[in-house]
């Protein structure tokens, strides 16, 4: 069953007739891409009982007319969208039609899709659980990503040194990204020293000094799907509690890692790192969930590893393990990984080394 079959299957089985997305800039492009193979950053998609189709201007209609087979629908400006949408929906016989509810603001909710003549139902969990599980050849690229990430940081690491600032530190990471064929997947999270306590603290002019931890948290994006990997290291001889903070997150992660398989209940998983970390006595430094799906978006799909989530990870999934320790003042240690949830074992993406490594 191809992608846009299984997703028509879902729209059915929730007695919905029609689908609306709305893409524009950064609002909803991976779920129109994921669906289309679109990948420009203005269009809106429309399935009906009968055709699947994309609205788009000028400026992408060649690109669009090269990477889907979806009908093209050409937009110039104004009220016109509203119209092209409605008729669509109208010419085709959808009466019950689906959106993406959390991904479109008031605004263009009275802009776009009120009066559209039609009934219309969020449908968000549609894309969400679709997204969740990952195909053979998606996690190729994710892949990819992991590979072209690794090698950008192992190259960076050589410009680790005192007196470089945490914005020299993701500049640098971000060339040998780029000229590996990549993109950054989200901004570079560098923080040394204190500033290593701040979970996505931004890259500051703050020079790094001997002695300091520096916690470096990134990914790449490759053919639309990203890695996301942190690793903390020490700049100089770390301290006894610098150690034993980090011994604990790694035990923490060792783990999580070894607990992860399919099926397993998003928030048992985390708790497994987590209790870890409390019986150590930082329980209150660890305040974010273990883990996020990961795919074209860096929080892709549903669920996670992560106290609120009372599901199951499905098999498929790709599911990041990052505990983390943050004591205000003094220092941060965070370490991710990448995991894929096969159907019989779990296999972990990365591969940078976990140990605590001196610089």
């Amino acid at each position: 069953m191809s992608r846009i079959e299984q997703f028509r299957s879902k729209l059915a089985e929730m007695g919905l007739e029609g689908f609306v997305l709305y893409n524009y800039e950064s609002s909803n492009k991976s779920s129109s891409w994921y669906l289309s193979d679109f990948s420009g950053s203005f269009s809106v998609l429309v399935v009906s009982p009968v055709g699947e189709y994309i609205i788009t201007d000028s400026r992408y209609y060649t690109q669009a007319s090269i990477e889907t087979g979806f009908k093209l629908i050409p937009y110039k400006s104004g009220d016109e969208l509203k119209d092209l949408i409605s008729n669509i929906l109208k010419n085709d016989g959808a009466g019950k039609v689906g959106f993406e509810e959390d991904t479109i603001s008031h605004g263009l909710y009275k802009r776009v899709f009120e009066n559209l003549g039609v009934e219309l139902f969020p449908a968000d969990v549609i894309l969400k659980e679709m997204r969740m599980v990952k195909t053979p050849q998606e996690i190729e690229k994710i892949k990819s990503a992991v590979v072209v990430a690794e090698e950008a940081l192992l190259e960076t690491l050589n410009y680790i040194r005192p007196g470089k600032s945490e914005e020299d530190i993701a500049a640098i990471l971000e060339h040998e990204i780029r000229t590996r064929g990549g993109y950054l997947a989200f901004d570079t999270i560098v923080g040394s020293g204190p500033r290593s306590a701040v979970v996505h603290g931004k890259p500051s002019d703050k020079k790094l000094r001997e002695g300091e931890f520096v916690l470096i948290d990134y990914g790449a994006r490759v053919d639309g799907y990203n890695s996301d990997i942190t690793r903390t290291f020490s700049l100089g001889s770390p301290s006894e509690e610098m150690i034993k903070v980090y011994e604990v997150v790694y035990e923490a992660q060792k783990a999580a890692k070894e607990a992860a398989r399919a099926g397993i209940i998003g928030s048992d998983l985390h708790e497994v790192a987590a209790s870890i970390i409390r019986q150590a006595g930082y329980g209150e430094y660890f305040g974010h969930g273990l883990g996020h799906s990961l795919g074209m978006d860096t929080h892709d799909g549903s669920g996670g590893a992560s106290p609120s989530n009372k599901n199951p990870i499905p098999a498929g999934a790709v599911i990041t393990i990052e505990p983390g320790i943050y004591l205000p003042e003094k220092f941060g240690v965070r370490i991710e990984d990448d995991l894929y949830f096969g159907e019989d074992k779990t296999e972990v993406l990365t591969n940078l080394d976990r140990e605590l490594k001196i610089l």
